[in-house]
Order: C-alpha cells, then structure tokens, then sequence
C-alpha cells in the first residue's frame, strides 16, 4: 500500500534485502497465478478516474470521515476529486495522518471547534489524552464504568444496560457497541445478545465452529498421522456421515461442482452463509433414514463406544492391513465377551450391550475400510493441484454437506503450481479456513444493535455506546514493530512508513473515535478477572485518563477499580444479578430469585418461587420425586418399583421364577439390591460405560481365555487317563500344560489381534505363572474327586466349546423353579460315584470362613449342585468355589449339600420369587453396593442414606435373606 518494490529495499542494509528477495518471489507468485493484490486494484481504480472511465465522474463527492494512511489510498483519493464537481470532506481532528494527506490535495481546509465542557461527555472529548490540564468536574450517568469478573460476564453486564437503555426508550438501532479486540468479543457478545433477545448487526458478521470443516480436517489428519482412529472417532463425533450405499460404505459418484467466492468484488456465484444459516433441506431430508436398523443416528455412524480407545492409536498405525486385523480382531474380543457373559449370566445386560457393539463394529467396518483404502493411495507429496484434485473427490464421500469445504478448495485453485508439498503441509493451510464459519451480518442493519472494531466508528453518531475491554494488554495494544522490516529501516526507505509513533497515536485515535460517536450516554468496561489464566486484570490506562479528563484528576488505580465494581456488581460465584427485574433471561431471572432465598430463614423463604412449578412442568416432577423419595417413609412409585398396578402385576407372573429361567449370577443381585436386579436381570437394561485406557486385559477376556485353557487341559487328560494329576506326573504334566496354553494362545493372539503386544504378552505371562501353580496344588492335595465335565451348560443354546453332556434343557428343582447357566468343573469321587460341582473364580476373593448362600449374594455352589443333580439324576454332596489364580490365593470354599443348605437355597428362591410376583423391587442397596453398581447414574449416590428413612418392615423378608448364612 506505501508503493514499495522489491528493488527499493535492495539498497539498505540487512535484513532488507532478504526481504527484498520474499518480495520479489511474491510478485512473481502473483504473476504466474494472473492475481493482484489490493495496491494493485486501488491503482486500477485510479487510473480509470483519471482516464474518465466511471460512471460517477464530474459530480459532487462526500468523504465522510475516510482514513488516508498509505500513498496507494492518497493516489486513489487524489484521482476521485480531481474529476469532482465539488468535495467535502470531514476527519476527526485527531487523526493527523489523514489531515496531513487531505491538506496536500487542493482546496481549504477548516478547523471546526465546537467545544462544550459543561458536561462530563463534552469534557471527555475535549481533554481526552490532551496535553492541557482539564478543568474540574463532576461526574454524572453520561460516562459510565463498570467491571465484570471475565470477558463473558462483561458481555452479559453489557446486554443488561442494553435492554435498560431500550426500556427507556432508546431504539437498539440507537446503540453500538465498538470492539478493539473483536476476536475476544465477538462470540462471547454473540452469545450474550442471544441469550437477551437482542437482535444485532455484527458488521464483519460471525464465527462459529464449522462442523463440516472440521470432520474434513479430522480425516485429513488420520491419513497424516499414520491412519490415526483416534482422529476417524473425532470425524465421526462431529455428525458429517454422508448417507451410506447399500453395502453401508461411503456413496460412491456423488460430486459437487462448487465455485470460489470473490473477495473484492463479491462476484462468485455461491451466496455468502446468512445469519440463520440451516442444513440444507436435503440433509434434513436424509435424517430421516435414522432408525434402529440403520448404520446412521444424528448424521453420524453407529460405531460401538470406546472402540478408538479399543484399537489405540498405536497399535492402528501402520495401513489398511493393520486396519483390517484389528477391527477383525475386536469382532473376535466381542464375541468372546459374549460368549463368557452368556455362560455366567445369559439373561445378563452386558449381553445386550456387547451385541449391539457387534453390530455397530459391522457398520463401522463397512463404512471405514473404502476409507482408510482411498487414505492409503494418497501420494507422499504432490503439487497444490494433484492434492485439490483428490480432495475435491473426497468432500462428496465423506460430508453431508460439502458445498462450503468445496468452495474454500476452489480458492486454493491459484496454488496448483505450487509444490510438491506433503499432506501435513496441506492440512496447515487449510485449517484455519476449515475450522470456522463465516456468518454474514443481515442485510439491513436498522432495527438491531450495531456491532464493529473501533476503527468502524468513524461517520457514525449513536445515543448510547458500549465500549469494553478497556483493560492492560487489551485496549490499547501493546505497539510493536513490524520484526520483517523494523522502523529505523522504514524511516530510511519512506518517511510516510509507520512507526511507533504513529501505532501509538492510532491506538489513542481509536478511543476517540469511540468517543466522538457518542450522544447521550457513554459505557466503558472491562474484565477484572482472567477466568482462563485465573489472575486479576488491571484498568488500562485509558480508563485513568478518561477519569482525568471528566473530573480533572488522575484518580488511584484501587478507587477506580472499586467504583468499577459497584457499578458492575457482577460476582462469579452466583452468574445472576440481585435484583430479578434485571434479568436478561429466565435462567439470570430464577437464579435471581433462588439466590435471595437462599440465607433467609425457613419461615420467611417457605413458598417463595412456587411459580418455578407451575412454568416448567419437568422441574415439577423433579423436585416432587424428590421430596417423595426422601420424606415418604412409606415405599412408593417415585423409590423404584414398589406400587404396581393390575397390568405390571399380571406382566411379571410370567417372570417369576417358576415361568422363566435365571443363573445364578442373576439371582445373586437381589441381595445386593433388589433394584439392580430388576433393572439388570429382568428388565436387561444396559449399564453405563465408561472409557478406560488400555493398561490391562479386559477381566471377560481374560477368564474367558483361563476357563478355555483349564477346560481343555482337563478334557485332554481325561481323555488320556491321566486324571488325577499326582506329584510323579507333576513335570510331564506341566509339560503338556504348556503345549496346551501356547496353542490357545496362539489361537487367541491371531483370533484377537491385540491391540498392545506388551500388555498382552504381560497378561498371558501372568496365566501361564497362575495355571503353573493350579495344577502343581492340584498335585500336592491329591484326593479322589475325579474331573469328569467341564463347561457343562444347561438350558443355552449356544453349544460352541462346552461338553458334550451339555443339556439343552432348563434345570428344574425343587418347588418348580428354573435355572441355567454353566458349570466349569463337575468332579466325581471314585468312591461312591457321587459329584462335586465347581465354580471356578479368578479374581480376588471376598469370602470368609463357612456359608451356603453368604447373604444370597453367593448362590452359585449351591444352585450349581441342584441343578446338576436335578438333570443328571446323580447325588451331588457339595459345591465349591475355587479361586484359581494368585489373585485370589488358590483358596477354596467348599458348600456342603445338605439339608440345611437345601433348605436355605429353597427360602432365598421363595423370598426373590415372592418379589417377582407382587412385584416389589425397591432400590435399598446393601452396605457398600452402590460403589460397584452398573446402575448409580439411575439412582445416584445416596441409597444407602435414604433408604434408613423409609419403612423398614416393607424389608422383612429382604433383611431375613440378608441374614442367611
């Protein structure tokens, strides 16, 4: 814009003339590319006035307050009056730079004063930054300043003198509020206005997050990084998923022809986004397609949860092929949780859960794989044009709504010469473009607050200006010099350069700008308080000479701040104003009211803000339920299902225990709390998941993988007659042990592919040490009970890997009540021919001396036995627990079957069957249960405190099974 070349810096001393060489590359960039920069179209412009060639040549002309600051802008001024008719021309007094230019031009130049100090916004503008000390004065409402704790509260402090200046009468279209750092503002006032109601004009419009800009970033950064699924999960939490084939994958043949926009001249034919931009109406079209069935929810893909944190970014480096073997290999780790899940507890909701995982694993392979192909072809580095062509491919595949990401790659047309660059290069240039979306003001701005920079001020008059951010490093800026060509070579190349000098005159010129526009009433403000950085923010020192030029002093840094803070009486801790009538939404309004309340006696607050019952019928029942849970001591609807109706009491008689089958790891969470068991077990809702790093082997596939080893180990012995294991086959024993944990080993390493060798080789090393030490106590304690099932099930379906005596049958005992499940071990004494049934354990255990059903919450032995003993027709005199792991110290707990433990097993299935059949499930955890429960988010945290207050009678017969040994 100074008209400088390339060659006018080749003569001064380092570092010009490398600048010199950036310059001449540049020009030469724009020439190869037929582009021009604005210098270039300002000269065109005045050339054309001085040939004449413009309509509006030879007519009066008004310059209303233009800033002349570089010789191109003077050239083309001196052009548009020459060929006037007549001019007038109005500047600011302050700014020198365009006074200087405007007086170089022919014709008068004249001085107006008007100066009127009587008044606190007269003197302002008189004595602002002037050299001359200002005369005393008082302060009035006309210059107000108030502080808020951060940039957001200043902007919803702002909103709220808004609608009390328009309550009085002001037009909004009467007030402006003029930003210095329109970054910082811009959003957090967008928001604020929103939230008020209050409609603006954003003169350079808006930004907001462009989700489709960003899932093409998302993906562009996968392909970078060495097919990242950390960065394919965050482009499918952004909702971009385009509508899928018929196989499920990416659309294939779906372009998008989509031009640039200019600029300058404003002639590309795609229209710029307006204020209340929404989908198109084809994506709102292609929602519909969401269904339980589809691979699609929301405009993103169903994947199944925490799958990223499954693969790990690391383990998913390396191409297509690793890509394939993984999600293979999780495939395969889901059906095996599975598997272990239905042979512990088939009616379980962790079933549920990890086949609808199943599923989703099935959409995201069908939809990811064509991707990480296409990601896998891309060159090394390639010219800008090579790498738009493929992007412009990629848009339509991967977006709903490509036409904005389609239109930004148009721009970059002019860069197709450049090059070869790499894709990490690619992404950098794109991102910023990408990242944000541009909205455009509305086309009129009357009717709404105005909204522009300070250096927008200029020509404008409102009654009320807004002017924040009026803090240290905020307003003014901290002048720097330009660190490509510092000031004392600008004073040696043009005098007419900017320097520092002039950055700070211009600072100060844009306060008066602010100032000058001003008719009634003037608010400056600023954030007292960094929230990001949490440290106090000082006034800058324009806010003590705005002081100083009202009341003629310069006041105290901490008595201005502390008037500042009156008046502002904004505080973090409670976001609402004192006063509700002050309110700029019912949110601020109900905070309001409740913040006042809050410290008043109970006599003086009972029945105060009802009204919040009678507008939102949700909070209604919230805090009715509430009220009902804790204060009821009788059990209700509102405690879990406890006062059922006809029809809930007909539906659960075709769930009791003698119309359906359970397992025994099922029945066992009523003792726990019936709520859990009737949300888990019978209603199969699936519990919350939570995401978790991969530091160790998922505990299903690991046991899944143990009771593998241990079954087929055991069959192959049996089978070999070398069942039981004594302390002279001990070595080849463990030999053949070895053989058997490698092959299924291996066998599971291919079938799995885990995803960290390191923790999956620590795991199986762990094994093998635990199965070592099994079989070598197994040898140690010789006795007569002989292995002879393993895996045995019972009323499931799925036969994969379980004996061969497996029964498709339900088990039915005594009282008719039906079980099923699976039973790792059924030994038989060489004796007398009698079973023992085992339940193999490879956690820590959590028993302690004798039992029989340990407070029903260990009914596993001995439902295991009569369930066994009911199908096989075979006497079974006791159950077993075996912790078979070092975790759990190779420690056994045995349950004799006998009459009493009948008996015992009998009472905790008439007291859960009584429950179904009323139905009664109230949520009264046992002491400590509600920390290892699937279910908190449902009741929260405090059962264990609530329930103490209700009718403890309703418990009777659960406190009865509680009690059971």
């Amino acid at each position: 814009m100074a008209g400088i070349t390339h060659a006018d810096l080749e003569s001064l001393p380092p570092p010009a003339p490398d600048v010199s060489s950036l310059l001449s590359a540049i020009e030469a960039q724009l020439a190869a590319g037929q582009l021009v920069d604005l210098a270039a179209v300002m000269r065109t412009a005045a050339s054309a006035l001085r040939r004449n060639e413009v309509s509006f040549a030879n007519r009066p002309v008004l310059l209303l307050d233009l800033p002349i600051h570089s010789k191109i802008e003077h050239e083309l001024v001196e052009a548009l009056l020459s060929s006037a008719t007549e001019v007038l021309a109005t500047l600011p007094a302050e700014d020198e730079k365009s006074l200087a230019a405007m007086k170089a031009l022919p014709g008068p130049v004249e001085r107006i004063e008007r100066p009127n100090t009587n008044s606190p916004l007269g003197r302002l503008r008189q004595y602002l930054f002037s050299q001359v000390r200002p005369p005393s004065g008082e302060r009035d409402d006309q210059v107000r300043m108030f502080s808020a704790p951060g940039e957001g509260r200043e902007c919803v402090e702002i909103a709220r003198r808004i609608l009390e200046e328009a309550r009085s009468g002001i037009r909004f279209d009467q007030i402006a509020i003029f930003l210095r750092s329109p970054t910082t503002y811009s959003g957090l006032l967008d928001s604020a206005l929103r939230r008020a109601g209050i409609p603006a004009f954003f003169s350079l419009g808006t930004s907001r997050p462009d989700p489709a800009g960003r899932a093409f970033l998302a993906l562009l950064a996968c392909a970078d990084e060495k097919f990242s699924a950390k960065r394919f999960a965050e482009y499918l939490s952004l909702g971009q998923v385009p509508v899928l084939n018929k196989r499920g994958g990416p659309p294939e043949g779906r372009q998008r022809w989509t031009t640039a926009e200019d600029e300058i001249l404003g002639l590309g034919l795609a229209a710029p986004v307006p204020a209340n931009a929404e989908l198109p109406e084809k994506v709102r079209k292609d929602d519909a397609v969401d269904s339980d069935e589809s691979p699609q929810i929301g405009g993103t893909l169903r994947a199944p949860w925490n799958w990223e944190k499954l693969l790990v970014d690391a383990a998913v480096i390396g191409g297509k092929d690793r890509w394939e073997r993984r999600l293979n290999g999780l495939d395969a780790e889901f059906r095996l949780k599975l598997k272990e899940v239905i042979s512990k507890e088939p009616e379980s909701s962790k079933a549920v859960a990890i086949e609808r995982d199943l599923r989703d694993l099935s959409h995201l392979r069908n939809f990811a794989l064509p991707l990480i192909k296409i990601f896998s072809e891309f060159p090394t580095e390639a010219h800008w044009g090579e790498w738009l062509s493929i992007l412009q491919s990629l848009a339509p595949a991967v977006l709903r709504g490509p036409e904005r990401v389609l239109s930004i790659l148009a721009e970059m047309a002019p860069m197709a010469g450049i090059g070869p660059v790499s894709l990490f290069e690619v992404r950098n240039v794109l991102l910023e473009r990408l990242s944000t979306l541009e909205v455009s003001p509305p086309e009129y701005r009357y009717g709404r607050v105005f909204v522009a920079t300070t250096g927008q001020a200029r020509g404008y008059a409102f009654e009320v200006v807004f002017l924040p951010g009026l803090a240290e490093q905020i307003f003014p800026r901290r002048p720097r010099e330009d660190p490509i060509l510092l000031d004392h070579l600008r004073s040696r190349l043009d005098s007419g350069l900017r320097n520092q000098a002039e950055r700070v005159s211009e600072e100060r010129l844009l306060l008066r700008l602010s100032v000058g526009a001003v008719r009634k009433r003037l608010y400056l403000s600023y954030p007292r308080l960094d929230v990001v950085q949490a440290r106090p923010r000082v006034p800058s020192f324009y806010a003590l000479d705005v002081d100083r030029a009202i009341t003629g002093e310069v006041p105290r840094v901490e008595t201005l701040q502390y008037r500042a803070d009156e008046e502002g009486s904004a505080r973090l801790a409670w976001p609402a104003p004192v006063d509700p009538n002050r309110a700029i939404d019912a949110i601020e309004h109900d905070l309001s009211v409740l913040g006042s309340l809050l410290n008043l006696p109970a006599e003086q607050s009972q029945g105060r803000a009802r009204y919040l019952l009678e507008l939102n019928e949700n909070m209604t029942r919230s805090l009715r339920t509430r009220f009902g849970r804790w204060h009821r001591k009788a059990w209700s609807k509102l405690d879990g299902l406890c006062a059922p109706g006809k029809e809930t009491i007909e539906l659960f008689s075709e769930r009791r225990l003698t119309r359906r089958p359970y397992s025994p790891s099922s029945l066992q969470r009523f003792a726990a709390c019936p709520y859990q068991f009737y949300l888990a077990a019978i209603e199969g809702i699936e519990p919350r998941k939570e995401a978790v790093s991969i530091e160790r082997m998922d505990p299903l596939t690991r046991g899944s993988i143990l009771h593998r080893i241990q079954a087929e180990f055991l069959r192959e012995l049996l089978n070999e007659g070398k069942l039981p294991v004594l302390p002279a086959s001990l070595t080849p024993t463990l030999e053949q042990l070895k053989t058997v944990v490698q092959r299924i080993e291996e066998e599971y390493r291919e079938m799995l592919v885990p995803a960290i060798l390191r923790v999956w080789n620590d795991e199986i090393d762990g094994l093998r040490a635990d199965l070592h030490l099994w079989i070598k106590r197994m040898a140690e304690n010789p006795s007569d009970w002989i292995p002879r099932y393993f895996e045995l099930s019972f009323g499931i379906s799925d036969g994969v890997e379980r004996d061969p005596g497996s029964f498709a049958e339900v088990a039915t005992i005594a009282g008719g009540f039906q079980l099923r499940g699976i039973v790792d071990l059924i030994e038989q004494r060489a004796s007398d021919g009698d079973l023992r049934v085992t339940d193999y354990k490879s956690g820590v255990s959590r028993t302690a001396g004798s039992f029989r059903v340990g407070g029903g919450e260990t009914l596993q032995p001995i439902l295991y036995s009569l369930a066994v003993e009911s199908l096989t027709r075979k006497s079974v005199t006791e159950g077993r627990l075996y912790y078979s792991t070092s975790a759990g110290g190779f420690t056994e707990r045995i349950v004799p079957l006998d009459a009493q433990a009948r008996q015992s097993a009998e009472e905790v299935l008439n007291i859960i069957d009584a429950a179904v059949d009323r139905p009664f499930f109230p949520p009264a955890p046992r002491e400590k249960a509600c920390a290892w429960c699937d279910f908190q988010a449902v009741c929260g945290p405090y059962e264990e405190i609530r329930v103490k207050t209700k009718d403890q009678k309703a418990l009777s017969d659960l406190t009865r099974l509680r009690g059971l040994p």
